[in-house]
């Protein structure tokens, strides 16, 4: 008989167990669950991948016969399997977990990997079917699997290339927004499942899984593929991002969990660190979950890196002091001294101070967090990496690089045992990097202008009331936004080269190919990665040409009629402008446009003020934004200089190497 009185836990799981749950048959009008302690070596189960959801509005089962109150999402997915399958054994975390004991949160969460490990299956919950639409974005995307050939798709094709997709040539609709069947899978990969960070351990440590949404499955490889796909082709991806209501920063969270997917695959463990920065953006309640959630797929992390008595920053710092060391190892010695491993000898080590520019906006004074922790949990700015572009390991002329140079406070090396080439040291307390202060930011640009868009929530708006677009409200915001663009590249042009006059053409000047090569990070609109440090043809500073004077065009747009008078001129110009374009599509909107005390111009931070310090580091080739703060500094983020990018920053004369102290 079931109780009125609240379902309450009983003791604390011990060594291997887990509990699981067993639906009961005929829910009736409450559900009705069992919970039992199992081991986990041998015991046949299922475990569910999830999202909590909104935890303020929570439905009522019986769990033992006693009441228990779950999120709307667990229920939805508890009720799908007891249709299914009721008599299998089920584990899900929000009730197999006691959410209220530390203690055995912390142990549970360090078994997670093999819970998820040893499971029969990992069934992967997206909700419930969504009428009309979820059959067809299904098709849509097994269609798009079968056509391209997605079974030997090549998982580990360069993002940075951004071609356009032939829908046409592939039987498939344009990719749009408009379109019923893009809506649907749009829709699919828009779950709060993609941006839950829990799910990547859940996904990459099973032996099979299947995405289920309401009474529909699907292959979870063609799901993944799918979001691949989509990040890779220009045109998908803008049609996902115009169904998101063109958020600042996109929101197709699907292809990190899809890329770190089939990397796992093919490379297994990774440090925490690396891992970390594959999974940038995704969400937990918890944010301390951000690193416990990853270390059971990363490399070797003493299983006591994950306790909940530990606070974000300590986690958060700990892990950042692993990155910039490179220390992939951690382990807790007896008596509880937390250690960090070298593997090499110190001489042959070398400290990969680049992560500091992984975050072209490090989000740490919204985080809490000291500014030098490199930032690798926040969303991305838009545009590529600059790490990317300007990775050290790829200096052109290796005879310039300087080696990074960093001191340890409070930290006391030794060495282990007889192996002369490892080497063991406890967590520093503070880490101090050999850098130099070269330029200061004399002025700032405004930014970058943009393109106003109606918000997802407009667009369905306007769609459920059988409204279109209005062609002259489109043809107004264009001809408006192109204004301002013309109107800011004038501003810049003129803050780069001040002997400009304001009647002079823009692309007059003797620095006018430093501007053009500015605007794009002197990087072209390909990627080569045989050649990373390839600088763009002059060509491209010829396409600026047309790019710029086709903006010039649409400025003076006024109607409809103006637009069809121009169309064919306006596919002539947009031809020999795509070049330029895409190169300055990829970087756009991250930094904001500066011109330093020497006369030297580029891109800083957003967060960038007038009077930081350009600053460069021994052993990284990307200069820095600094804030002074007293005898210390506060790092605020990379930057781009130009002329200043391939090592010459070293040879700079003047320059005052010191250990650097931060904040």
């Amino acid at each position: 008989m079931a109780s009125d009185a609240g379902f309450a836990y009983d003791a604390p799981l011990q060594g291997n167990e887990i509990r699981l749950i067993e639906i009961r048959t005929d829910p009736k009008n409450t559900l009705e669950i069992e919970l039992a302690r199992h081991r986990l070596e041998s015991v046949r189960y299922e475990a569910l991948s999830y999202v909590w959801g909104n935890q303020t509005s929570k439905e009522q089962i019986k769990c033992n016969g006693r009441l228990m109150h779950i999120g709307s999402n667990l229920l939805e997915a508890l009720s799908e399997q007891a249709r299914r399958q009721p008599t299998a054994l089920l584990w899900a975390d929000a009730i197999c977990i006691n959410q209220n004991d530390d203690n055995e949160k912390t142990s549970q969460v360090r078994m997670m990997r093999d819970i998820y490990d040893n499971s029969h299956q990992v069934i992967i919950w997206l909700g419930k079917e969504q009428q009309p639409g979820d059959r067809e974005g299904f098709e849509l995307a097994e269609r798009l699997y079968q056509k391209c050939d997605g079974a030997t798709y090549n998982m580990s094709a360069t993002t940075y290339d951004f071609h356009d997709f032939d829908c046409e040539s592939n039987g498939v609709p344009k990719a749009s927004y408009c379109d019923p069947d893009w809506t649907a899978l749009f829709n699919i990969l828009s779950h709060p499942w993609f941006s839950r960070i829990w799910v990547v351990q859940e996904l990459l440590v099973a032996k099979t899984s299947i995405m289920r949404r309401g009474s529909l499955d699907l292959d979870t490889r063609i799901i993944l593929w799918n979001t691949l796909h989509i990040a890779r082709h220009r045109n998908l991806y803008e049609a996902f991002n115009a169904f998101k209501g063109s958020p600042a920063s996109s929101a197709l969270m699907a292809r990190n969990i899809a890329t770190g997917y089939f990397e796992y695959k093919r490379a297994g463990r990774l440090p925490i660190y690396d891992t970390l920065s594959r999974y940038n953006g995704m969400g937990a309640t918890d944010p301390r979950d951000r690193y416990f959630a990853l270390a059971g797929i990363s490399a070797d992390l003493d299983a006591r890196f994950v306790s909940y008595q530990k606070t974000f920053r300590d986690i958060a710092c700990l892990v950042g002091k692993m990155t910039l060391l490179g220390a992939p190892r951690y382990q807790v010695e007896p008596g509880g001294v937390e250690v960090l491993v070298f593997e090499r000898k110190p001489q042959d080590h070398g400290f990969p101070i680049d992560w500091l520019a992984f975050h072209a906006n490090p989000q740490n004074h919204n985080l809490g967090l000291p500014s030098w922790v490199p930032d690798l949990i926040s969303p991305h700015s838009p545009g590529l990496l600059m790490s990317g572009f300007y990775n050290t390991r790829y200096l052109a002329d290796d005879r310039r690089r300087l080696l990074p140079k960093l001191r340890l406070r409070h930290g006391v090396s030794k060495w282990a045992g007889s192996s002369p080439s490892q080497l063991i040291i406890p967590v520093p307390d503070e880490i101090e990097i050999v850098g130099a202060a070269f330029d200061r930011v004399e002025t700032l640009a405004r930014e970058r202008p943009v393109l106003p868009d109606e918000s997802q929530e407009e667009r369905r708006q306007r769609t459920q009331d059988g409204v279109g677009i209005d062609p002259l409200r489109a043809i107004e915001a264009v001809s408006q936004y192109e204004a301002e663009m013309v109107f800011w590249l004038s501003e810049i042009r003129m803050l780069a080269d001040p002997t400009l006059r304001p009647s002079d053409s823009i692309m007059s000047g003797a620095s006018f190919e430093a501007f053009w090569r500015t605007l794009t990070y002197n990087r072209g609109p390909e990627f080569n990665y045989q050649s990373p440090n390839e600088e763009p043809a002059d060509w491209l500073g010829i396409s600026f040409g047309y790019w710029y004077l086709l903006k010039k065009v649409l400025m003076k747009m006024r109607s409809a009629q103006d637009l069809l008078q121009l169309a064919g001129f306006y596919q002539i110009l947009a031809a020999f402008a795509d070049p330029f374009d895409k190169a300055e599509g990829r970087v756009r909107d991250a930094r904001r446009f500066f011109v330093s005390q020497n006369g030297k111009f580029g891109w800083v931070p957003l967060r960038a003020r007038v009077g930081d310090r350009v600053c460069v580091f021994r052993g990284m080739r990307i200069p820095v934004i600094m804030r002074p703060r007293g005898d210390r500094w506060e790092f605020i983020g990379a930057c781009y200089v130009h002329g200043l990018m391939d090592g010459e920053i070293w040879g700079l004369d003047g320059l005052e190497w010191r250990f650097m102290s931060f904040l």
